[in-house]
């Protein structure tokens, strides 16, 4: 099939991708509540097994299950990759539901990454409808809070395939080539209370030492080479008249390079208080490398463009500071393009949108792809 094929199929299937849609959102999965993104897993699962597309649950301990489906006979082919959880808690639907705009359609976690999923799901049951390529789709339940539980899992696949496709939000259509990397750093500090009026001396303030190690980690970010280093939370002290014997800060740091995450692991794992008094602990690291440009994910982009451009997708390449699970694909070596997802905005914010037409061109573009690498 042309992409143009591709495209007429879907378009014909627009009513359907925009029910799936709604079913999805309607079916909340805060990363929290491993029980319901079990049960989003369950439903997607039975939903594909219904449309000829065998799919299955993998349980990540602690966070949920997973959603396994796969079309073609063996390994290789493409990964489809994306994720269940969002980070809207339960009841939020009951406030703000499913919504249907004319061409826009809003609902808690449409955008990251509902109507994704919605588009790979339709992806695959073409696929198998039209015996056209190989492919897995995957898609985790502890994307939005570090992948741990499911990192093993996404590598592991995305090791048995040529390339990954990310179904992440596109960055208002255009596609993500480059991702920094990130990572999260909670320090804490223990010192010693006293009575605040009758003997400060006597005490070694936690809350004063991590006053000034926040001037220490501002100074380490890099405009030039894009680093950021953000004391992102804080907290200290539980009386007026105490000096504070704890305090616990948690970092935001994000870099474009693996020189620049070294450098920054070992400045913030080697900070020494000012105090003697206190001391410093610190936890956490880097959890996402960067996802950066090789000869490899270059060319897939190329194919990327070439494709869109037969549909009517003039796709432009982006680079962005947030992580996702592409950045671990890109990392053991697999070919990936991220940001494949339809067009919207405002993700993890109330006005969180996508642009229905966007479905099916994004359900063509990466059915033609996986079609194409054979």
């Amino acid at each position: 099939m042309s992409p143009n094929d591709w495209l007429a199929r879907y378009r014909d299937r627009a009513e359907r991708l925009t029910a799936d849609l709604g079913d999805l959102v309607g079916r909340e999965s805060p990363s929290e509540d491993s029980a319901l993104v079990s049960a989003l897993a369950a439903w997607i699962r039975d939903r594909l097994g219904e449309r000829g597309v065998d799919a299955r649950t993998e349980p990540c301990a602690g966070a949920g299950d997973a959603l396994v489906a796969r079309v073609g006979a063996g390994d290789g082919g493409t990964l489809i990759l994306g994720h269940l959880d969002t980070v809207w808690p339960a009841g939020t639907i009951s406030g703000s539901p499913f919504r249907v705009d004319g061409d826009r359609a809003t609902g808690p976690g449409v955008f990251d990454m509902k109507a994704g999923i919605a588009v790979g799901m339709a992806v695959l049951e073409g696929l198998s409808e039209g015996r056209a390529g190989s492919a897995t789709l995957l898609l985790v339940p502890d994307e939005e809070v570090g992948s741990n539980a499911s990192r093993g899992l996404t590598v592991a696949l995305a090791r048995r395939h040529r390339s990954v496709l990310v179904l992440e939000p596109s960055d208002g259509g255009a596609v993500k080539v480059a991702r920094k990397g990130n990572g999260l750093f909670r320090i804490s500090f223990h010192g010693r209370a006293a009575h605040a009026g009758l003997e400060p001396e006597r005490g070694a303030s936690a809350l004063a030492e991590l006053a000034r190690c926040v001037l220490f980690l501002e100074a380490l970010a890099d405009a030039r080479e894009g680093t950021t280093v953000v004391p992102s939370r804080a907290r200290s002290g539980d009386r007026t008249n105490v000096v504070p014997e704890d305090g616990e800060l948690a970092v935001d740091v994000r870099v474009w390079t693996p020189e620049e995450s070294r450098r920054l692991e070992a400045e913030i794992r080697g900070y020494r208080p000012r105090d003697p008094r206190v001391s410093v602990a610190v936890d956490g690291g880097f959890d996402r490398p960067p996802l950066a440009p090789t000869p490899e994910s270059e060319a897939l982009f190329a194919r990327a463009r070439e494709v869109g451009r037969a549909i009517g997708l003039d796709l432009q390449a982006s680079r962005v500071g947030g992580a996702s699970d592409g950045n671990l694909t890109a990392a053991a070596g697999v070919p990936t393009l991220d940001g494949l997802g339809p067009s919207g905005g405002g993700a993890h914010a109330r006005h969180e949108f996508v642009l229905l037409p966007d479905l099916p061109r994004r359900a063509a573009l990466i059915a033609a792809l996986v079609a194409a690498d054979r």
